[in-house]
């Protein structure tokens, strides 16, 4: 839904995807990713295998318990995208989003600030700031994950960031501006009946693609209510994207954010200075809240949008 979001709202251009294991291994992960450009009609935006584990950890957290073992399950408990022709991009992703991101600063006139959406782990960007510091100053960083308080697959720990905590230190205190999406805000871009009576209505046609979405947010469902007894389930990563088409939509505090990255019991958590106690500078936006029917303005006219180019109505 991310891309979905990325790739048809006018006012965003779309550089490129970069892959990262997380949900599930990176080679599943890039297929999911070649498959929805692929079934939204965006073949011309490329896809870049990125890593395929955590910068210092032996291997990748994985979740099919949420996103089954395709990482991108039906309902029916198999790989919901049909396959593609699309490939990824030879090379490493990170050679590429440092190619894109000097090229479209340059473009804009030094002016503006690329920004680097993030709905995974930030293992990419982390390599990306290390091996090519002098990006630093011409990128924001926008990303979902973390929490304020109560993590999702740990007592204080968000997924994304608990997948590679090392990683996320490195990109949180490199010096980029950086726009944190956190669980506590996710939570409430709830995909309710009303929501999906809307998509239904909205979207012209009983098509193909539309059924493609409705599948999908219903697998999420049946895993969310069963793990996390919600009785609608929330779409996290649009919310990454919907920050940078309209800010003005949230709610967001500038405070110190630090990542634990030794604690056996809380390695992973963003421990966020919400009263401002620390001597530390303030690194990270955090926001609080936004405004979700205005979200789910932006995201069912992005669906739309992708349902009247999608191939798998032609088919």
């Amino acid at each position: 839904m991310a891309i979905v979001l990325a790739g048809h709202n006018s006012s965003l251009r779309l550089l490129g995807i970069s892959t990262v294991a997380g949900n599930q291994t990176v080679d599943k992960v890039t297929l999911n990713a070649l498959g929805v450009v692929d079934a939204a009609g965006m073949q011309h935006i490329n896809v870049y295998k990125g890593q395929s584990r955590p910068l210092m950890r032996s291997l990748p957290i994985l979740c099919p318990e949420i996103h089954g073992d395709s990482g991108l399950d039906g309902p029916e408990g198999r790989a919901l995208l049909p396959a593609g022709n699309k490939l990824a991009q030879p090379g490493k992703a990170v050679l590429h989003m440092y190619s894109f991101i000097m090229e479209a600063f340059r473009q804009g006139g030094r002016l503006q600030k690329v920004r680097v959406i993030c709905t995974g782990a930030l293992s990419n960007v982390a390599l990306l700031v290390s091996l090519y510091p002098e990006v630093i100053p011409r990128i924001e960083v926008v990303l979902m994950g973390g929490a304020i308080g109560v993590g999702n697959t740990g007592p204080v720990m968000e997924f994304n960031i608990q997948t590679d905590p090392e990683a996320a230190k490195i990109v949180f205190e490199c010096g980029a501006p950086v726009v944190m999406l956190p669980v506590e805000l996710t939570h409430t871009a709830l995909v309710t009946p009303d929501v999906l009576n809307r998509i239904s209505a909205e979207l012209v046609g009983n098509t193909p693609f539309l059924h493609l979405v409705k599948r999908l947010l219903l697998y999420f469902a049946e895993s969310y209510k069963t793990v996390f007894k919600f009785d609608s389930p929330p779409l996290h990563d649009p919310c990454a994207v919907a920050y940078v088409i309209a800010p003005e939509l949230f709610q967001v505090e500038l405070m110190r954010v630090d990542i634990e990255t030794v604690s056996e019991l809380t390695a992973g958590q963003t421990v966020c200075d919400v009263w401002h106690q620390s001597s530390k500078p303030k690194n990270v936006s955090v926001a609080q809240s936004m405004d979700v029917s205005k979200f789910w303005d932006l995201m069912i006219n992005a669906l739309k949008a992708a349902n009247e180019v999608s191939p798998l109505n032609k088919k």
